[in-house]
């Protein structure tokens, strides 16, 4: 066997071959054990790459894979980044800038859809078409593609600042269409029927959702400290989102809400029942403590009691357009009624609850 062939060296179970690119010597160990046959496939292998390298044609990573000096001297990084490493990298260093709710909702995104779509796909190679056709052809909402979207286009868009890419290849790409869903609010008959199949702490807890519209993760974290009886307002400082108490929604979410007399006497009822030496307002009857959050009360509460019911099947958000609804069609001013609800400004009320406004307003 000839241990003298330029370039190729034999080993005991593998052959290195060696050249130069960039000016460096490199040189790589093909684990194939050394035969007169493999060596010349290994000299043809060298010829080709040196053909490459001459003119400008040579794809590191294509020869060797797994090659760390491949990684090291490929001509650009877009060459070697794969959209699931671009993902991952921009991940770690934001998401301490992120609210718990939000890491969440990212991880499963890019778990679920981005990762498995597009992960396999080197920067490089990443056309606006291939999430375009993605989302032709996915059953995802508009507004669930549109998050999908954001995510990839901040992580391109750090490559982008860097130089390692020439252009955001998403800005290319146009939002998708999202058709909001009108609110179904609860009318009277409905809201009773519903209540009627409840009771206790639970019951409670959706009067008290009913007449004062406060999202269920505003429920669930109010406290005895939020609550103003003399003047008759509570205070609305906090969210319960999967176990973990943060701020509202928005800046805005952060209100004095004036409770309405119903919504008065449903708390004084549920102070009376909460007996425990708990902060929280409403808790979990089966154990008397604070719920987890909205999941729970949502499955063993709410769906049970609206099917019950007969009532057709609404989430319990639409305790919230129930209030809104009804306290528009009760003639209460417009702004009132947004800083009730926490809205930053009467245009986002007037764009959900628009036709239950009366026509003399």
């Amino acid at each position: 066997m000839d241990n003298k062939l330029t370039g190729i060296k034999a080993n005991n179970s593998s052959i290195s071959i060696s050249f130069t690119y960039n000016d460096v010597r490199c040189r790589e160990t093909v684990k194939v054990k050394p035969t007169k046959s493999s060596l010349k496939e290994m000299v043809r292998k060298r010829d080709a790459i040196l053909y490459e390298i001459e003119f400008g044609k040579f794809d590191y990573l294509k020869h060797f894979p797994n090659s760390k000096r491949a990684r090291d001297l490929a001509s650009t990084q877009a060459n070697i980044i794969t959209i699931k490493e671009m993902i991952n990298s921009w991940f770690k260093r934001t998401q301490d800038q992120w609210e718990y709710s939000t890491k969440r909702g990212y991880i499963s995104k890019i778990t679920h859809h981005i990762e498995p779509n597009f992960g396999h796909i080197l920067v490089s190679e990443f056309k606006p078409s291939f999430f375009k056709d993605w989302g032709a052809t996915s059953t995802l909402s508009g507004k669930t593609k549109n998050e999908v979207r954001s995510i990839m286009r901040s992580a391109f868009q750090e490559l982008y600042i860097d130089e390692v890419i020439d252009g955001n290849p998403i800005d290319r790409i146009k939002r998708f269409k999202h058709i909001k869903k009108e609110p179904e609010p609860f009318n009277a008959i409905e809201r009773e029927s519903i209540l009627g199949q409840m009771s206790g702490q639970v019951l409670n807890l959706y009067e008290f959702a009913f007449w004062t519209g406060l999202r269920t993760s505003e429920l669930l974290a109010l406290r005895k400290c939020d609550i103003d009886l003399k003047r008759k307002v509570i205070f609305v400082r906090k969210a319960l989102v999967h176990g973990r108490e943060k701020g509202t929604k928005t800046k805005s979410g952060e209100r004095t809400h004036e409770l309405h007399e119903k919504a008065l006497s449903t708390l004084k009822a549920q102070l009376k029942l909460n007996t425990a030496n708990q902060e929280r307002i409403f808790l979990n009857p089966k154990t008397n403590k604070p719920w987890r959050d909205d999941r729970a009360i949502y499955h063993n509460c709410w769906q049970p009691a609206v099917k019950q019911s007969g009532v057709k099947f609404r989430k319990q958000y639409n305790t919230r357009h129930t209030y809104a609804s009804t306290m528009l069609t009760e003639n209460k001013p417009i702004a009132w009624v947004a800083r009730q609800l926490g809205h930053s400004d009467i245009a986002m009320t007037l764009s959900t609850y628009a036709r239950w406004i009366p026509e003399n307003k």
